[in-house]
């Protein structure tokens, strides 16, 4: 039988981190569509987002197993959509980029499972 509580423990840490990649990312789609007053509130919603990315993405960085290659290039796809105000974002780059972090926790996830 698997560890339960480190399995839900990293689920749950797994889920914050990518809960708090898709907000950011919704950052920058309202950012591009024009949906913010002016550029000083699009800059204060990225710079909130960041910081909840950020602190969502230090557990996986200090744990440095399972998907924290793939939490850090998801985390580079996503800095890469702010880049010229968020006018012209890869957003095929960051889907895969998110793709593989999800296929990766799933991994680590199953691994322990299987323990």
């Amino acid at each position: 039988m698997y560890d339960t509580p480190l399995y839900l423990a990293r689920l749950d840490m797994y889920a914050r981190f990518l809960t708090a990649v898709d907000a950011e990312s919704h950052v920058v789609w309202h950012r591009q569509d024009g949906r913010y007053a002016d550029e000083r509130e699009a800059i204060d919603a990225v710079d909130r987002a960041y910081a909840a990315t950020r602190a969502a993405f230090n557990p996986i960085d200090l744990e440095g197993t399972g998907p924290h290659k793939e939490a850090r290039l998801l985390l580079e796809q996503l800095k890469a959509l702010h880049r010229d105000g968020g006018e012209n974002p890869d957003w095929k780059s960051f889907k895969a980029a998110r793709e593989t972090f999800v296929t990766a926790a799933k991994g680590c996830l199953e691994e322990l499972r299987d323990e």
